[in-house]
């Protein structure tokens, strides 16, 4: 369920950012790189290692009505099924959800990398009440995975601040640069069982 243009890519990931096992959202050659020391030196052995890291994660959409967030492991849901049309590259998503306090809520999601604008990431989200109305909150979000290990803001394995920062000098040192940026745009009302529609669209870029 990724989706990837060959310079920017997003795992299959839920929208709500939770209860996932590895989040990732990566650009083609930007990685980290640290010295290698061996016990004897020799002809061959590798000077410098190299990891792939994320940048910021820009696909978390977090929903939440009457003020119940949407948890897909705890959710009591009635209907999911999650599919990708690889004829036009988009990861779809729809679901019905039922409330504590009963009310039945459909969501449905898409993403999408584009191919003509490498940078460029679109995301869909979008939400009917099925019964009567709600108080809804849609929570679209930028998130630094690589200074936190959760959505909480927790840090990285529990370790201060003198790490993270570490982590940015050595960026830094080597003339690398990440951003991110987020753009969203909100439609439609849900009096009366109606629906509403979150766009968004990241850019991811490095330099």
């Amino acid at each position: 369920f990724a989706v990837a243009n060959g310079y920017l890519g997003m795992r299959g990931t839920p929208e709500e950012g939770r209860d996932a096992e590895a989040h990732g959202t990566f650009l083609n050659g930007f990685h980290e790189t640290w010295p290698i020391h061996h016990a004897e030196s020799a002809y061959g052995f590798a000077r410098t290692g190299q990891t792939m890291i994320t940048v910021p994660d820009s696909s978390v959409m977090k929903l939440y009505v009457d003020d119940e967030p949407l948890l897909l492991t705890v959710a009591d849901l009635l209907s999911y099924e999650r599919w990708i049309d690889f004829r036009e590259g988009v990861l779809r998503r729809e679901l019905v959800w039922r409330t504590p306090s009963g009310k039945r809520v459909r969501v449905r999601t898409a993403r999408m990398v584009s191919f003509t604008q490498r940078h460029l990431a679109l995301m869909e989200y979008e939400v009917e009440m099925l019964d009567g109305s709600a108080p809804v909150a849609i929570s679209s979000q930028i998130i630094n995975r690589e200074d936190i290990t959760d959505d909480f803001g927790h840090g990285v394995d529990g370790v201060g601040l003198g790490r993270l920062l570490g982590l940015g000098g050595r960026l830094l040192r080597r003339g690398l640069l990440r951003g991110g940026g987020l753009r969203g745009r909100l439609r439609g009302g849900l009096a009366g069982g109606g629906v509403l529609e979150a766009l968004g669209a990241g850019a991811h870029g490095d330099s």
